[in-house]
């Protein structure tokens, strides 16, 4: 008899494990996902232009809870070269939270520099033509950061030390002890979000740039708007010289359907002396002022949004003090899918 209740006590436990396995398989893997991005792109200046289609984004997420209120975040950004800097060159997120309670979380790894601003904070692969200052700087960076979250959830403050984007900027090696420090504040209030920031970007030893962000976005049912102000300085006598300007408003006919329109200007009249063989600022170049602007709209032909066709065209001027440079028309169609294999695997 007691062997019978030993066999049956052990079918039963075999039969629980799938069970069990299928929880933890849950905590510890709740995102999943590939997505990638295409673009067909004509550039016309006055000289030959220049047409044809390229892969713009090809992307590798995944993340899960560890327990114990520690979770982890990866995301690959999958490119045919290697990195020169340092080995998760590519990689733009590599990270682990914790959260004791509600309102604090602390994370240690590779992440976006917290900075303000919405066309920052977005994914890369949803930004259209966009500012200089977005272009030029490194902001995936190895580092450490604590945050505080309100109890309704609708505002975080983040403090934060990275590795300097100048290491990246100046080929300088992982180990050159120049550090970025980074403030920021997330919120949300009524139809209002912001994220505003200040950033103390070391770009020599002691020497700092500082970098304030301040973005504010407007959200209703049919439509949004962004408006973020952009401003660096080299040094105390540097204000009000560099900065810049980028607007993006969507108005949605469906939620499937949308057209935006996005206007830019940027400018470098800095006085500091930035004819050396590294440049002191790596945002824009000295003497330089950019503007964009355009038109476009995107369209998610299935109800899951897993596939968004854009196009777009729009206008970039780039003047040298008194002279433009460059004056040239780019027209953008593409299409961007997305595999969602943590939902796939769930049904």
């Amino acid at each position: 008899m007691k062997a019978k209740h030993t066999i049956l006590a052990t079918l039963l436990l075999l039969a629980a494990m799938p069970i069990q396995a299928q929880v933890q398989w849950d905590n510890l893997i709740n995102k999943l996902k590939v997505e990638a991005r295409a673009d067909g792109e004509l550039f016309t200046t006055d000289s030959t232009p220049q047409f044809g289609f390229h892969g713009k984004y090809f992307n590798l997420m995944l993340g899960g809870e560890l327990g114990g209120g520690v979770s982890y975040y990866f995301k690959q950004r999958i490119v045919a070269n290697p990195g020169s800097v340092m080995f998760f060159d590519n990689t733009d997120f590599l990270y682990i939270d914790y959260k004791p309670t509600q309102n604090w979380r602390l994370r240690f790894g590779k992440d976006a520099m917290a900075m303000g601003g919405f066309e920052y904070d977005a994914s890369p692969i949803d930004v259209y033509f966009p500012t200089t200052l977005w272009n030029s700087i490194y902001c995936f960076q190895l580092g450490i950061s604590g945050a505080y979250i309100s109890d309704d959830g609708n505002h975080t403050i983040v403090a934060q030390v990275t590795n300097s984007p100048y290491i990246n900027s100046t080929g300088l090696s992982y180990d050159a002890g120049l550090v970025s420090y980074n403030l920021c504040w997330y919120g949300t209030v009524g139809h209002w979000n912001t994220i505003w920031s200040t950033s103390m970007i070391e770009r020599e030893w002691s020497k700092f740039m500082n970098l304030t962000m301040i973005g504010n976005k407007l959200v209703f049912d049919k439509w949004d708007i962004y408006v973020d102000f952009m401003h660096h300085a080299l040094s105390f006598d540097d204000w009000g010289k560099n900065f810049g300007v980028v607007s993006c408003a969507n108005y949605y006919f469906t939620p499937q359907f949308n057209i935006f329109v996005k206007g830019m200007y940027e400018q470098n009249k800095s006085e500091v002396d930035l004819n050396s063989a590294v440049a002191l600022d790596h945002l824009l170049l000295a003497g330089h002022t950019y503007t964009r602007y355009g038109l476009g709209f995107e369209w998610f032909p299935t109800e899951q949004k897993n596939v968004r066709l854009h196009t777009y065209v729009c206008r970039m001027e780039e003047w040298d003090r008194n002279t433009r440079i460059s004056d040239t028309w780019n027209f953008n169609i593409g299409a961007t899918w997305t595999m969602d294999f943590y939902k796939l695997f769930k049904k």
